[in-house]
């Protein structure tokens, strides 16, 4: 999705939050309940430059993208040094991709109000 001051942004999905009413944070739409999401965003793996072990960027016969191999760290067992959720925006004919919520954080309250899943 981009490069960030310390490595890459990988995009790993897209769905939407909408805002808590009693915190007024974001949590996940509860689609159990049929609720709508408020913004479309997508979650974005941090990816350090000292944890990409190696990229290939033919790709293989089942993908023409580039693939990218990392080292795990042992505490998180991931290559990501953050998770966030981020908005698309667009500038003239540039796209970027700016951070609305850290993901733990929007789990931790999603979890709270029995919310389990992004979509």
């Amino acid at each position: 999705m981009g490069t960030y001051h310390k490595g890459i942004q990988a995009g790993l999905s897209w769905g939407a939050l909408k805002v808590d009413e009693q915190t007024g944070k974001y949590r996940f739409v509860d689609r159990k309940n049929k609720e709508e999401g408020e913004i479309k965003v997508i979650l974005i793996g941090l990816i350090p430059y000292e944890n990409i072990e190696a990229t290939d960027w033919e790709g293989d016969e089942y993908g023409g993208h580039p693939h990218i191999y990392c080292h795990f760290t042992e505490k998180k067992n991931q290559p990501y040094e953050r998770l966030i959720f981020s908005e698309q925006r667009q500038l003239d004919h540039f796209t970027y991709y700016s951070e609305v919520a850290d993901y733990e954080e929007v789990r931790k309250l999603s979890k709270k109000r029995k919310i389990e899943y992004f979509a």
